[in-house]
């Protein structure tokens, strides 16, 4: 979690939580554990981004982790691979779902972002508001994601093929869905 004053973000992956952190460090923000912070006065800053986006962006992540070749093909995946990542979904914190790394937050001190385009635009707006400068003319290098990026092309061309692909991967984070239908977002 970062600090600055009386306002935190907590980063989600699959989030620009890498980009938003880099961010926060660059603008001198502090680092604390939100699980042994005391947030019942603070406002709270959350970035929720589509689940089933977030899925395809994570399995890519996950797979480049393990070793799983960049151009990968539908007909090297086979059908036992497919069983077994469609039945588990969840393979690690990348895929996790959203509302686990915020359940013990309470829920009217968070101020919701929506997506990961312009995200940097946003919160410096909302910042400002709240009278917090936020320098985002940084230059933070992205990291090589060029195999990440062809695992991200392969797994929608997975799930394209078959609508039950995507019904359970909504059904797996309906919780995510839930609170993405409920919240106001910020932008």
């Amino acid at each position: 979690m970062f600090t600055n004053k009386d306002i935190c973000y907590i980063p989600i992956p699959k989030n620009s939580s890498s980009y938003v952190g880099k961010l926060m460090l660059a603008n001198h923000w502090g680092v604390n554990n939100y699980l042994t912070t005391d947030l019942s006065n603070k406002k709270v800053i959350v970035l929720l981004r589509d689940p089933v986006e977030r899925w395809i962006s994570g399995m890519a992540q996950y797979l480049c982790s393990t070793g799983y070749p960049a151009d990968l093909t539908i007909n090297e995946w086979n059908s036992l691979t497919t069983t077994l990542v469609f039945d588990r979904l969840i393979f690690d914190d990348h895929t996790e779902k959203q509302v686990y790394f915020i359940n013990t937050v309470p829920e009217e001190n968070c101020v919701y972002f929506n997506g990961t385009h312009g995200v940097a635009e946003k919160l410096q707006k909302y910042l400002t508001g709240q009278g917090i400068d936020l320098n985002i003319n940084i230059d933070i290098t992205p990291s090589d994601d060029s195999q990440n990026k062809k695992l991200v092309k392969f797994l929608r061309e997975l799930i394209s093929q078959d609508d039950r692909f995507v019904l359970r991967i909504k059904d797996v984070y309906a919780e995510d869905y839930r609170l993405i239908h409920r919240v106001k977002f910020y932008d």
